[in-house]
């Protein structure tokens, strides 16, 4: 479980950090605080400081793990490569469907209807009911549709 959570973080922390450089990168029209970099670069570096911490503390448990089976001298059966707890495998599951969802499906069939379909996927993963997966899942969707062609105006994300 440590060493999964320390390679996720360890990913995490390399991804923001790149996406924290880029968003400094983008240029503005004037004022530096007003510009189309801002809004990613703050979300980038919170995020960022959350996955270091969260990098930090997986180190911490996983050392003092290891310390606490040398002391002992505790024969560990060896698991496997791929056994996981039930976290670890929603957490891999929720990192490989953000993953697809960006990369595939937001290009195939739009904003919209892959935001429902990875919306009830993850409702359903998490709470497990089918009616409450697709009222989240059909009212965000709304919600998000609605705010961005009526309230603020602007074309659908693609």
């Amino acid at each position: 479980m440590f060493i999964l959570e320390l390679i996720v973080s360890t990913i995490t922390s390399l991804l923001f950090l790149f996406f924290l450089v880029t968003s400094l990168g983008m240029e503005g029209t004037g004022n530096p605080l007003v510009g189309p970099g801002v809004f990613p670069s703050i979300l980038s570096s919170i995020i960022l400081i959350c996955s270091i911490l969260w990098l930090i503390d997986s180190a911490v448990a996983f050392h003092r793990s290891r310390k606490s089976i040398e002391t002992k001298e505790v024969s560990v059966s060896m698991q496997g490569l791929f056994h996981l707890s039930n976290e670890s495998r929603r957490l891999a599951i929720i990192i490989i469907l953000t993953v697809l969802y960006i990369l595939v499906l937001m290009p195939l069939v739009g904003f919209v209807i892959s935001t429902s379909i990875f919306l009830f996927i993850s409702v359903m993963l998490f709470y497990g009911k089918w009616s409450v997966a697709l009222i989240v899942a059909f009212s965000l969707s709304l919600v998000m549709y609605v705010l961005f062609q009526f309230v603020l105006h602007l074309p659908m994300p693609r």
